[in-house]
């Protein structure tokens, strides 16, 4: 039998130069980027090395490409970004690997090690997906062991902000002036020397950047109308009158339907209160982080469930193209997840397991996708408000099984 030819995982010189041409006018235009490469300049060029960044707006690829200049990079992406035809034609040429979120994926990793092995670059984004309120999102202790795989140095692109520029739940046009400066998080020498928690927290340390730190010295004024548009799609529950859904956003404030609590969003993008009889929270992130932990204890007293009507998209007839293939409800019941209505004409009950999900993919009122092995499962709910209290109701989930298990072990 004939031996099936590796793939050549070299990145298209002539596609990775316009491809980063493109990327630094771009980024020059619209946010002004400035760049520190010299710890970067100064690696070891005769070997392949891992570059880890955080994840803080959709524009960290074009950010992150201006910075490499010269030197070619393979790119760990998004299974998502293979949908849009011209999109996977330019990744294809600069030799992405793309990957399905937040699932076991033993093809790209070995293909991540070949690139290693030849002396290249990957570049990946260990959250996963753009952080939606601007501080590090959960990391999964799994790129210790990918890093311990590949043998390499790792850089880390520290990215000062993105998030306040381009917030992922942002809806108008803002600016606000980007910085990257690459550090040195590990040696390969480290790497195979240290024990598993100091790697992860090195890491971690290094990829923990937070806009909101930084602007609380440097306050520069956020240039731009409507700061709030789309707000409300991530601040769902209203801690004066516990609402859901019932914020509206009007020039840069947020305003409840049902009480009138109001929120400022200021020019230098912290909340304030309209008035001294209104509660809220102090930034986007402990607001996310109350509506989490009021979902975590309605599981914990049996007491949550959530549903919605949904519109259900898959690829069940070419890999990458998504169309609807059925409606119905998602309903999550105490420690139960299933789909309920119809696929290609059929009436089925999907059940999904728990256990294995992390994190849902998702783009706030817009989808939400939850992995799975039977392919790209993506739900659109009717209210597409509710999109975000779904992303919020796994990690939720999971973070009490990972209490449990953490109580279960002391």
């Amino acid at each position: 039998m004939k031996k099936k030819k590796k793939e050549n995982l070299k990145p298209n010189g002539f596609a990775w130069l316009i491809y980063r041409t493109y990327s630094a006018i771009a980024m020059k235009l619209k946010f002004n980027v400035k760049y520190d490469r010299s710890e970067f300049n100064a690696r070891n060029k005769k070997e392949g090395c891992v570059v880890l960044y955080n994840h803080g707006c959709n524009y960290d690829h074009f950010i992150s490409t201006a910075f490499f200049k010269r030197a070619t990079v393979n790119y760990v992406i998004s299974n998502r970004f293979m949908f849009n035809p011209l999109i996977r034609f330019v990744l294809r040429l600069v030799k992405a690997i793309h990957r399905d979120q937040f699932k076991n994926d033993t093809t790209s990793i070995l293909k991540m090690k070949r690139v290693i092995e030849r002396g290249g670059i990957i570049a990946i984004a260990p959250a996963g997906q753009v952080s939606i309120h601007g501080n590090m999102p959960y990391i999964n202790p799994v790129i210790v062991k990918l890093l311990k795989m590949c043998k390499a140095d790792v850089y880390t692109l520290q990215t000062n902000g993105s998030y306040l520029a381009a917030p992922k739940w942002c809806l108008s046009k803002r600016k606000y002036p980007i910085s990257v400066k690459c550090v040195k998080t590990l040696s390969k020498e480290e790497i195979k020397s240290l024990d598993t928690d100091t790697i992860y927290n090195k890491i971690t340390n290094d990829l923990n950047v937070c806009d909101r730190v930084y602007q609380q010295s440097a306050n520069i004024e956020i240039k731009g109308k409507n700061l709030t548009k789309g707000l409300e799609n991530i601040l769902f529950i209203c801690p004066k009158c516990e609402k859901k859904y019932t914020f509206e956003s009007i020039d840069n404030t947020l305003k409840c339907s049902c009480c009138g609590n109001t929120l400022v969003y200021n020019k230098y993008g912290f909340l304030e209160k309209s008035s001294d009889s209104d509660i809220i929270l102090n930034d986007e992130a402990l607001w996310c982080d109350y509506q989490k932990h009021q979902i975590m204890e309605l599981i914990k007293a049996n007491n949550y469930n959530f549903e919605s009507s949904v519109s259900f998209y898959s690829n069940p007839n070419k890999e990458f193209k998504l169309e609807l293939v059925g409606r119905g409800k998602l309903i999550f019941n105490n420690d139960t997840l299933k789909y309920i209505g119809t696929y290609l004409d059929k009436e089925i009950v999907k059940e999904f397991n728990l256990n294995i999900l992390t994190q849902f993919p998702f783009s706030p009122n817009v989808r939400f996708n939850i992995p799975d092995e039977d392919g790209m499962l993506e739900f659109v709910p009717d209210n597409k408000q509710e999109v975000y209290e779904w992303a919020t109701l796994i990690d939720a989930y999971h973070t009490l099984k990972v209490e449990e298990k953490e109580n279960a072990d002391s």
